[in-house]
């Protein structure tokens, strides 16, 4: 997978969001309770889309694995996510977000390369809020890329979003953005994600192609997105 230097934007919306609470904590384990339960006594006429009859130990099984998924009494298809940690012969290991020091790393990383300049302030809100969904990759102890996200009741259920995404130039082309992003689904869907989305430009095919590889596909085209005059295309 190309890797892209910073694939979304979209901090616009930082400002009108607030710190979840308990109440928040709460709603997110109760909606993470109500899709286990979904994979854990689905019907066995439940079918996948070409047919297959779906037993109630194989929906719970997949509800949040990376095949086949059962919400609200259908069984969606998703593209695998990658399984196996890129990089790591190269000494490259993973972690979240946890020390101070790795905030300044990661200010530096994704400023180099973002198509608008962020404040300090932008990082922290997606950082300190939802250290959990801010994943690193590291190399000789220092952050060498990054994806940043956050989750939030959206309506009547939880959406994820992808904020930023950016790894160093040395290391592009070894599949560890899509890794990275592939852990921010997976820790995402823990917490019971049920849609995620994010913007990245219209010309960065690099990041295009890694997010359709892992199964987003383009919901719209936002003109002139970007500060720099460009259009977004937001993925789900």
């Amino acid at each position: 997978n190309g890797e892209a230097p910073a694939a979304a934007g979209g901090a616009g919306g930082a400002d009108q969001a607030s710190q979840p609470g308990a109440e928040a904590s709460a709603a997110i384990q109760e909606n993470l309770a109500r899709q286990m339960d979904l994979g854990a006594h689905a019907s066995a006429d439940l079918q996948h889309h070409d047919g297959h009859q779906v037993s109630a130990a194989e929906a719970e099984a997949a509800a949040w694995g990376d095949g086949a998924y059962p919400v609200g009494g259908a069984v969606y298809q998703v593209l695998p996510l990658p399984t196996e940690e890129a990089g790591t012969s190269e000494g490259i290991t993973y972690k979240t977000f946890d020390t101070e020091a790795e905030m300044a790393e990661i200010v530096a990383l994704i400023d180099k390369d973002l198509s608008e300049p962020y404040s300090i302030f932008t990082y922290r809100y997606f950082v300190y809020n939802w250290p959990q969904h801010t994943h690193m990759a590291m190399a000789g102890g220092k952050v060498v890329a990054v994806a940043v996200s956050k989750l939030e009741k959206h309506r009547e259920y939880f959406r994820g979003y992808v904020a930023m995404l950016a790894v160093d130039n040395s290391l592009r082309g070894k599949g560890i953005g899509s890794c990275l992003v592939a852990k921010s689904i997976r820790s995402m869907r823990e917490e019971g994600c049920e849609e995620i989305v994010l913007e990245t430009e219209c010309s960065n095919a690099g990041a295009l192609r890694l997010y359709e590889n892992l199964g987003f596909y383009r919901d719209k085209r936002l003109l002139r997105y970007y500060l720099n005059g460009c259009d977004a295309f937001r993925l789900k």
